[in-house]
């Protein structure tokens, strides 16, 4: 479920929109791969996002503030925090297949993006079909139906979590450009990620904060080794 949340967002969520200033909301996504399916409860205030998985309740959260990303789950009884960056630096230092799994999935380019003159209406908000083409960093060529609008608040969240992606693969995603220059956000990418709910209520702020007491990934590596 993790890969499927973190890849989602490294592909698939990342066709963000960047706007100048963010606002508040709260939403409910609804995301697919051939292996798991998941529903993401998204709340974000200003620059902070969260993400948390209401069927998984061992899976913790995901969360951005101050420009990091960070992964927050149980291991062992512990609260753990997985610093986003920092677990696919060392990734990449030990080879990790995952890794260049979840690269090879970010796009390189986009090749086209249409509009195909039809309409969808998702979550309430209407919004126009478009056929995306774009190629992938390991090379494969993609063909998908996306379902994109003007409305602000969608382009608030995409936004988050095209922050949330930079966080991990310090880069801007081609097709968040491509998106930006349209001022357009995201409803529906293919079966893979889809709108469930909207709305505009503020997020309680103390969700946003790390919790106390809690171990850093290179803690519980040293404590490994130490034993």
């Amino acid at each position: 479920m993790r890969y499927l949340a973190t890849s989602l967002i490294a592909c698939g969520l990342s066709l963000a929109v960047a706007t100048p200033a963010l606002a508040d909301g709260q939403a409910t996504l609804q995301a697919h791969s051939n292996q798991d399916s998941v529903n993401m409860k998204v709340r974000w205030a200003g620059d902070k996002l969260r993400m948390d998985f209401p069927d998984q309740s061992q899976a913790g959260f995901m969360l951005l503030r101050n420009g990091k990303g960070y992964m927050v789950t149980q291991m062992q009884g512990q609260t753990m925090i997985m610093d986003m960056a920092k677990m696919k630096k060392m990734a990449e230092r030990m080879g990790g297949g995952q890794a260049e799994t979840m690269t090879g999935k970010q796009a390189q380019k986009v090749d086209s993006l249409e509009a195909t003159g039809g309409t969808e209406t998702i979550a309430g908000l209407e919004g126009d079909v478009y056929n995306l083409q774009w190629t992938d960093k390991s090379g494969t060529f993609h063909d998908d139906e996306l379902v994109l609008t003007d409305d602000a608040q969608v382009r608030e969240l995409m936004a988050a979590f095209h922050d949330y992606q930079r966080t991990m693969t310090g880069e801007p995603d081609p097709i968040a450009m491509e998106l930006q220059e349209r001022g357009l956000g995201m409803l529906r990418f293919g079966d893979r990620f889809q709108l469930a709910e909207l709305s505009d209520t503020t997020p309680d702020a103390a969700i946003f904060e790390l919790p106390e007491n809690a171990k850093s990934l290179e803690d519980m590596m040293r404590s490994a080794v130490s034993e």
